[in-house]
């Protein structure tokens, strides 16, 4: 019997065998521990080792050696619907269904060394931050008809489709920064990126009604892509009322985009009717199995397919104010910008397997807003941090470029694009050790077609540092 047709144009764009997003777009992590309490805006703030980031202009105003680390712990859930499909209408309408993705991961780690001059300041400053993350995970679950050859119901079966990502991008940065005048410094990272996405697509249909003579049918796929190390630069500007305790600053970055070359490894059965195991009433256990029109079945062997492809990124623009207006309390705001519609491929794949994506089409441009806020608990030495930002999804579909928009091939709909909200705080021991704690408590709700979805995201950051 033919299982599978139901949830085949769905399965085919999550899995990355047709046209999908490009992990290399988008996927900001957030970086700085203190920054991330303040909501990400921190382009005109930029006062410690995540300057490297968000603006290396800002290591001018350091004036100790300062090593850093940090840490961080994400909780990502997935609640989606998946309804009925006017395209095939043997589709029942889905249940609700919930997917869940948790690590502990590694964040930053750096030093600061403040180069001794004889008037205004010079500053190095080297180290590692996580920059982009791929974690995503989605469950679908419904009813479908299983038909037999000529297309007649014999039965139904109930879905159980999952989707994950899991991986990141990492930067290892070298940087420096002058004060050109005693108002205005001036500063410039130099970038190598490197990371992998870990993605595993897993398809199960179960006999509901005894009808048919399988149980249980079982399909999964992978891809693993790699990134190899690509360059970046940053230039950074700060404009400060004052060199010393200033009360209002301007910051700008420019940052070139990177060009990845990306290298995957695809690993799955061939057919779309082909399943890793069938279990059959009898309790008999079928392994790599198509299952073909006419009835019969056929052993298949799962294959490998190995490619690559370059994919170039456009400019990234920031904008970044902060001010003192009462002492004590820290006001920040940034704007950060990339023109996603103008990313390029640069040549192809040769197994026209991947490089199908049509940015001028399927991408918005986006910005990010942020805003924040620290608060100098007055007599002790504890900081308090708050902030909000948005980051509009830049992917809007259809999935397949070369069609039509359309039932089968919907847009991407955005019924409330992400949002977060942070929380954060500083302590300061014995005048040498900082520690930093951050919550960011993010959302997003998005329809695709049928399929909707709503995201949450937890992360919670610790970051330490010494200076001296």
């Amino acid at each position: 019997m033919r299982l599978w047709a139901g949830f085949q144009a769905l399965a085919l764009a999550c899995s990355g065998a047709g046209a999908q997003e490009e992990r290399a777009i988008d996927h900001f992590s957030g970086v700085g521990v203190r920054a991330m309490g303040m909501g990400g805006a921190f382009a005109g703030v930029a006062s410690d080792f995540s300057a490297l980031y968000w603006n290396p202009a800002g290591l001018a105003q350091l004036r100790q050696f300062e090593v850093y680390t940090g840490f961080l712990r994400h909780h990502f859930t997935n609640e989606s619907i998946q309804a009925g499909t006017p395209a095939d209408e043997s589709i029942q309408a889905g249940t609700p269904a919930e997917a869940e993705l948790k690590n502990t991961r590694f964040g930053s780690l750096g030093v600061v060394v403040p180069y001794p001059v004889y008037q205004g300041s010079l500053v190095f400053a080297a180290g590692f931050n996580r920059v982009k993350d791929f974690d995503y995970a989605l469950r679908i679950q419904g009813r479908e008809d299983a038909k037999d050859a000529v297309d007649s119901v014999v039965g139904k079966v109930q879905t159980n489709d999952r989707f994950v990502h899991e991986g990141e991008i990492a930067m290892a940065s070298v940087a420096g920064a002058v004060d050109v005048t005693p108002s205005v410094s001036l500063g410039a990272a130099f970038n190598l990126l490197s990371g992998e996405d870990r993605a595993l697509n897993e398809f199960e249909k179960v006999d509901i009604d005894n009808r048919i003579l399988e149980k249980r049918f079982v399909a999964h796929d992978t891809f693993e892509d790699k990134y190899p190390t690509a360059f970046t630069a940053t230039l950074g500007a700060l404009f400060r009322s004052s060199r010393e305790k200033p009360r209002v600053r301007f910051g700008a970055t420019l940052s070139s985009g990177a060009t990845h070359r990306v290298r995957y490894l695809f690993k799955g059965l061939p057919p779309l009717t082909a399943y890793d195991l069938i279990e059959y009433d009898d309790g008999t256990v079928r392994q790599n199995v198509e299952r073909r029109e006419d009835g019969t079945s056929v052993q298949v062997s799962q294959e490998e397919v190995r490619g690559e492809y370059k994919i170039s990124l456009p400019l990234e623009f920031g904008l970044g104010l902060s001010g003192e207006p009462v002492p004590g309390l820290l006001l920040a705001g940034s704007a950060h910008w990339a023109g996603w519609s103008q990313t390029e491929y640069q040549g192809g794949d040769e197994n026209a397997l991947r490089a199908r994506a049509a940015f001028d089409t399927q991408y918005r441009d986006a910005a990010r807003y942020h805003l924040g806020a620290e608060w100098q608990v007055p007599v002790v030495a504890l900081d308090l941090r708050a902030g909000f930002y948005t980051d509009p999804l830049p992917f809007v579909g259809p999935r397949d470029p070369r069609l039509s928009p359309g039932p089968a091939n919907p847009l991407i709909v955005a019924a409330q694009d992400r949002r977060y909200y942070t929380l954060g705080a500083g302590l300061v021991f014995e005048e040498v050790v900082h520690a930093d704690l951050a919550w960011v408590r993010g959302s997003y709700e998005q329809w695709e077609g049928p399929l909707s979805e709503e995201v949450s995201s937890d992360k919670v950051m610790v970051g330490v540092s010494c200076r001296f």
